[in-house]
């Protein structure tokens, strides 16, 4: 019958500690303390170690740590999860954007550890918790370039809100949306960046309706331009419906071969000329003398035309003569779709959309779509987040880990 020995070790109490986080020297004053048990590995029979943990109060008031931990000189080793483990599993959880599955079976075969899934998810948030979004955005030096937008997180029942810097391309925060998505949310979203130091000059955002009235509100000073994808995406989306409904229209046998031609050559219709590849600088010039005074015609110049106003105008000015001129014209009126486009650009929203032609330094792309894409990726392994909290801490880390270049 194996003996268990228990010994008790309680750690000496030192006049003075250094916190772990600002390297301050200071005096010690307890915060709280309690005891652990720990088994020494590979000893004939079991060894366990009654340890008395004790924690020291951060006396530096700019320190974001309130307490710490008293070292245990030889103790750790004995550990089945050391403090270099814990950071090393949460480190190639978002580092490499891997399951808690596969860090857990790689933690039993190479160092004989078992580590459960909310073994490993209580690590993250552990330290995670270190960390607060403040702190975080203020190292990460705001370039001032705010993007705004929404997205459905993949567990969530309701849009959340996603802001990020639109020149460093970096994620700021992301905001749960508990109750009615509105101008309200919005407005408290912008507050409590604004709070943590976030200043803009220029606020880029999509189409949403509450958007400028709520930035006016807390950056009056901020230049606002709406986000150039969702511009283009939402003229697109009539563009594309014209050449679907031109291609029902084609019925009959004899139509069956443009039929197939217009489903494969829908996107390329719709790209811009200088993207063109081989296959449209062959096949579109023909597109235009056969379908001459249709649909198809007119998208191909009408795209055209869009393309002239918004990246080939000078200034803001030029933009408007060009879309006044295009207004005056007569060839697009007989398009239900064309004519809703055109309703669009003559809309007062035409002023924020070529805002970045009155100023060079506004971006016309917030490229909150690219942010958006960074954490489906992240959402993708995990299958979506189960919880706000998981997704913030999770923030937290993949900021410090990427943008800071700081390990955990």
């Amino acid at each position: 019958m194996n003996r268990t020995e228990i010994k008790v070790v309680e750690p000496k109490i030192p006049k003075f500690c250094i916190c772990p986080d600002c390297g301050k020297k200071q005096p010690f004053k307890k915060a709280k303390e309690h005891w652990k048990t720990v088994k020494a590995a590979h000893l004939v029979h079991p060894v366990f170690f009654r340890v008395r943990m004790i924690y020291s109060k951060c006396l530096n008031p700019n320190c974001p740590r309130t307490a710490f931990l008293l070292p245990v000189p030889g103790i750790e080793r004995y550990q089945r999860a050391t403090r270099k483990l814990i950071r090393e599993g949460v480190s190639h959880i978002v580092e490499d954007n891997v399951t808690l599955e596969r860090i857990a079976r790689r933690f039993s075969r190479t160092f004989n550890t078992t580590g459960s899934k909310s073994t490993l998810d209580r690590w993250k948030h552990r330290i995670a918790t270190q960390y607060s979004f403040p702190e975080i955005i203020k190292r990460l030096e705001f370039s001032g370039a705010l993007c705004l937008d929404e997205y459905m997180p993949r567990r969530g029942g309701r849009y959340e809100q996603i802001a990020g810097d639109a020149k460093k391309i970096r994620i700021l925060y992301l905001e749960p949306v508990r109750g009615f998505y509105g101008r309200g949310v919005t407005e408290s979203f912008c507050r409590k960046l604004d709070k943590w130091g976030v200043k803009p000059y220029c606020v880029i955002f999509d189409l949403f309706a509450c958007f400028p009235k709520v930035v006016a509100k807390v950056w009056p000073d901020a230049h606002q331009q709406y986000d150039y994808y969702h511009v283009i995406q939402w003229i697109w989306h009539y563009l594309r419906n014209a050449i679907v409904q031109f291609r029902k229209s084609l019925k009959g046998k004899e139509w069956e071969l443009h039929r197939a031609e217009l489903w494969e050559m829908k996107w390329s219709i719709l790209k811009r000329m200088d993207r063109w590849g081989e296959k449209e600088h062959l096949l579109i010039p023909e597109m235009m003398e056969i379908y001459a005074g249709t649909i198809i015609e007119k998208i191909l110049l009408f795209k055209h035309q869009l393309w002239d106003i918004f990246d080939v105008s000078q200034d803001s000015q030029e933009a408007y003569d060009k879309r006044d001129s295009l207004a005056r014209e007569t060839w697009w009126q007989n398009s239900w779709h064309l004519t809703k486009c055109m309703e669009f650009l003559l809309s007062p929203k035409f002023e924020k959309m070529v805002t970045y032609l009155k100023h060079p330094d506004v971006s016309r792309c917030g490229q909150s779509e690219a942010l958006i894409n960074v954490w489906r990726q992240m959402e993708a392994v995990r299958r979506g987040f189960k919880s706000p909290k998981g997704r913030l801490n999770h923030l937290k880390l993949f900021q410090i880990t990427h943008y800071l270049k700081q390990q955990i």
